[in-house]
């Protein structure tokens, strides 16, 4: 088996709404955990995922800054795209990660004397049926076309 391509995270499309906030950020992470309340039947290999998007970023004022996006959208959804190899249009190869993120939670106002101000918050995915036929895991759609 050949050596699989591996991503390195330079050049990455990442959108809310269709705006681009890639440079805004400095690490995004969707990782996938139980479910709260769910449990797990007898038939299923585990109990239900939810999916969280962590993002880490510079703290902006800037009225199109990720930051204050964070700050304006609380309590609303926004849908996003993560293109990790940075390519508009997604391949079998070069998959986009899409879904719809809940923005319940509010990044922190960190300040330390003389460093650039960064934040980190962690977002919930709105959950969707489990649909791996049509590339639907939980609310995460992996998009190859």
């Amino acid at each position: 088996m050949a050596t699989s391509t591996r991503i390195k995270a330079q050049s990455i499309i990442f959108k809310i709404d269709g705006t681009q906030y890639e440079c805004d950020a400095t690490n995004i992470e969707l990782a996938a955990q139980d479910a709260p309340g769910d449990v797990q039947t007898f038939c299923e290999q585990q109990v239900g995922q939810e999916w969280t998007l962590t993002l880490e970023g510079i703290t902006s004022g800037d009225d199109t800054s990720l930051y204050r996006l964070l700050w304006v959208g609380y309590g609303s959804d926004g849908d996003f795209i993560i293109a990790p190899n940075g390519n508009a249009v997604a391949t079998t190869d070069q998959p986009h990660y899409t879904g719809t993120v809940k923005f319940d939670a509010l990044p922190p106002l960190s300040l330390v004397s003389n460093e650039t101000s960064t934040f980190s918050v962690t977002l919930t995915v709105k959950n969707t049926p489990h649909d791996p036929a049509n590339d639907v895991w939980y609310g995460v759609e992996i998009v190859t076309a």
